[in-house]
C-alpha cells in the first residue's frame, strides 16, 4: 500500500541516485583531463631531451617509408639519393642551431671536430677548414686527405636540408708567380670550386643549393705577418645560410631560391669573384 510517507521516501531515494550519478560523471571527466595532462608532460619531457642526430635518422626513415609507398606531400621536392638508384629523400629547411648541432656531433663522431672551426653568425653557420691538417699548400687549390674527409662528413648533414651553402675561398698575400693561376682571385675561387665539386660529387649535395665565392687575399683571418699566419689564411669557409625569411622550418623547399649574402663582403672598391654552381656570374 502506497502511503504518502512511502512515496516521499521513494522520491528522496530517486533524487539521491541522480545526484550520485552526476558526481560520477564529473569524476570521469576530471580523471580524463588529468590523464591527458600527464601525457602532455611526458611528450614535453621527451622533446626536451631529443637527440637531433637520431631524430634526423628517424625522419629519414619515415621519409623513405613514404617514398616506397609513393605517399609524398604534393608540395615536396624529391631528388635521387646518391648511390641508391630509385631511392629518394625529401629536402627541408633547418634552423642554424639544428645544423650547427648536427655538424658538431657528426664531426665529433668521426674524430674530426678538432680540424675545423664552427661558429654562429648573423648569416647562419660558418664551418672553417683552418687547422694544419686541412691547410692548403702555397699556390694549391686541393685539400689534404683529412680536408676531403671533413667535407665528406659535413656533406652528410648538409644534404639533409635545403639551406643555401656558400663555399668561400681565401688566399694569403703572396703574389702568384707562374703556375696554373693568374692571381689570388683565381686561386681563391678555384679552392672553393674543389670543395663545391666534392660536395656535389661524390657527396650528393643538391647543386641548386650550392654557390661559391672567391675573396682573394683581401679578407685574411689573421694578419699575414708570418708563414704560420699565412698558412691560416689559405682556407675555405662553408657558410650554411639561415632559412629564407618567412619559410617555416620543415617546409618543403620552394621551387625558386635566391642566393643569400655571404658572411663577409669585400671592402669598397675590391673585386669579388662569385660563381654559382653550374653557372658563372
Amino acid at each position: 500500500m502506497n502511503t504518502p510517507a512511502a512515496a516521499k521516501r521513494a522520491m528522496i531515494h530517486d533524487h539521491g541516485d541522480e545526484h550520485s550519478g552526476g558526481m560520477e560523471r564529473w569524476l570521469l571527466t576530471y580523471s580524463d583531463m588529468i590523464t591527458l595532462l600527464l601525457v602532455l608532460f611526458i611528450v614535453l619531457y621527451a622533446l626536451s631531451s631529443l637527440n637531433h642526430v637520431k631524430y634526423a635518422e628517424f625522419e629519414k626513415g619515415i621519409n623513405a617509408s613514404f617514398n616506397n609507398g609513393s605517399a609524398l606531400p604534393s608540395s615536396a621536392k624529391t631528388l635521387p639519393h646518391p648511390g641508391r638508384p630509385g631511392k629518394y629523400e625529401v629536402h627541408m629547411y633547418a634552423s642554424a642551431a639544428t645544423i650547427e648541432l648536427q655538424l658538431i656531433q657528426a664531426l665529433r663522431q668521426a674524430h674530426l671536430l678538432g680540424d675545423v672551426s664552427i661558429t654562429r653568425a648573423a648569416v647562419g653557420v660558418i664551418e672553417g677548414l683552418v687547422t694544419g691538417k686541412t691547410f692548403y699548400s702555397i699556390d694549391s687549390a686541393q685539400l689534404t686527405p683529412v680536408g676531403d674527409e671533413v667535407v665528406d662528413v659535413s656533406a652528410k648533414v648538409l644534404r639533409l636540408y635545403s639551406n643555401t651553402d656558400d663555399v668561400q675561398g681565401y688566399t694569403d698575400n703572396e703574389p702568384i708567380v707562374g703556375g696554373p693561376y693568374v692571381n689570388n682571385w683565381q686561386l681563391s675561387a678555384e679552392r672553393a670550386v674543389f670543395v663545391v665539386t666534392r660536395l656535389q660529387t661524390p657527396d650528393g649535395v643538391d647543386p641548386t643549393q650550392l654557390m661559391l665565392t672567391g675573396f682573394g687575399q683581401y679578407h685574411p683571418l689573421v694578419p699575414n705577418t708570418s708563414p704560420a699566419n699565412q698558412a691560416q689564411n689559405r682556407r675555405v669557409n662553408i657558410v650554411i645560410s639561415n632559412p629564407p625569411a618567412g619559410s617555416p622550418l620543415g617546409a618543403a623547399r620552394l621551387p625558386a631560391r635566391q642566393p643569400t649574402s655571404p658572411a663577409k663582403r669585400p671592402a669598397a672598391g675590391a673585386h669579388r669573384s662569385t660563381v654559382r654552381a653550374g653557372k658563372a656570374r
